[in-house]
């Protein structure tokens, strides 16, 4: 039988009961759109973490420490050997000490540290006011924000403060058997980056080892490729160091996330398998109110799978256009949600930032089971309408 005949059928169908194509073809737009409303804040949610964690070229940086060895230390001979990797781009190393900070009549203990501008970039401190770290400048210090709060100094104000620390380099980073006290060191500020945590100061490295340190506290090393990370890993681990690579980070959070968005979509599919009972039950009715016109048709030549065909049909109709429908109403009261979100954000001093992220393999997934569950739910009805006998029909009809 020719297709778009089938199609006049359904759509007459489908348009003799108007209300009950309306209540039904609801239900499917509801639990779509619950669907791509949950997964899309699941998705989101994952991917402001995973942002935050992999910040510019983390991908490609490996964070070397010595873990509780004694027998390895991070040397300039140990920089220069991972250095002569083959894989190996560059390598920048911190120097973590102790000190006692004494500006504008307050003292206060305090991290220092002594790295490069290019450590401060591959740890995510962007710079607020002033200029980073310096190979050529000495008794230059940079500070966080943190530290510039406590001294009650805005980001701008703190540039040209003077800092006097007094210094505790532990044994491991010197080549003592005991701390070295240094103390009535001046530095004058020269930058302040963002990071509220707590007060923080950095200076070159240099200045640092001409005070005694001889040992780095963590190495952070790049490769040249993503492809060579696991490489340059077991490389730098078969020396006895040891490395942290973000790559498993990112991989513990997928983890928790896979759970995350198993049970939000796990609502929302909930709300589908009840508005498909609604369509099965809209589709036996019809069933039952059609069955002397599906017996005039077979009558008058109509084929069994023809018959077959226009219950298929109707409930494909139902899942196409719900599946469209219910994306199309999902990304709306997302966005919806995402502005509000925000708006609060912002009146809270916080920035604005998308909740909410829609991965078009989900979305063809969202809509491909729409289909298919729709599809399959036609079937049983259907195959009951070829059933049925059009002489005991008209006998009893």
């Amino acid at each position: 039988m020719d297709r778009r005949f089938i199609l006049r059928i359904v759509y007459k169908n489908l348009r003799s009961r108007k209300l009950r194509t309306l209540l039904t073809l609801s239900g499917i737009v509801i639990a779509i759109s619950a669907i791509v409303f949950l997964l899309s804040f699941a998705l989101g949610i994952e991917k402001l973490v995973t942002n935050e964690v992999t910040k510019g070229d983390a991908f490609l940086l490996l964070d070397v420490g010595t873990g509780n060895s004694q027998l390895v230390k991070l040397d300039e001979k140990t920089i220069s050997e991972i250095k002569d990797l083959a894989d190996v781009r560059t390598v920048s190393g911190i120097i973590n000490i102790g000190a006692k900070a004494q500006a504008k009549d307050r003292t206060a203990d305090i991290s220092f540290y002594g790295t490069d501008k290019q450590y401060l970039s591959w740890s995510g401190l962007t710079l607020q006011s002033g200029q980073s770290l310096s190979d050529n400048a000495r008794k230059t210090i940079v500070i966080n924000t943190a530290y510039a709060k406590l001294l009650q100094l805005s980001p701008q104000d703190a540039l040209g403060q003077g800092i006097k620390f007094d210094f505790t380099i532990p044994k491991e980073l010197n080549d003592l058997s005991e701390e070295k006290v240094v103390e009535g060191q001046n530095y004058v500020v020269v930058g302040v980056v963002q990071d509220d945590s707590a007060p923080k100061a950095y200076t070159h490295y240099q200045n640092l080892i001409d005070l005694g340190a001889t040992s780095y506290s963590q190495l952070k090393v790049e490769a040249n490729s993503k492809n060579q990370i696991e490489k340059v890993r077991k490389q730098i681990e078969s020396t006895g160091l040891k490395t942290q690579y973000v790559g498993d980070t990112v991989s513990q959070i997928e983890q928790v996330f896979v759970i995350f968005k198993v049970v939000l979509a796990s609502f929302g599919f909930v709300a589908l398998i009840v508005a498909l009972l609604g369509m099965f039950n809209t589709l036996t009715i019809s069933l039952l109110e059609r069955i002397k016109e599906i017996a005039l048709m077979k009558m008058l030549g109509m084929r069994n799978k023809d018959i077959k065909k226009i219950f298929v049909t109707e409930a494909t109709i139902f899942g196409i256009a719900g599946g469209l429908f219910g994306l199309f109403v999902g990304i709306i009261l997302s966005q919806i949600a995402n502005m509000i979100l925000n708006y609060y954000a912002t009146r809270s001093g916080g920035e604005p930032v998308s909740v909410f992220y829609y991965s078009l393999k989900y979305i063809l997934i969202i809509f491909a089971a729409s289909f298919l569950v729709s599809f399959v739910t036609g079937f049983y009805p259907a195959r009951k309408a070829t059933k049925i006998d059009s002489l005991e029909v008209l006998r009893y009809e």
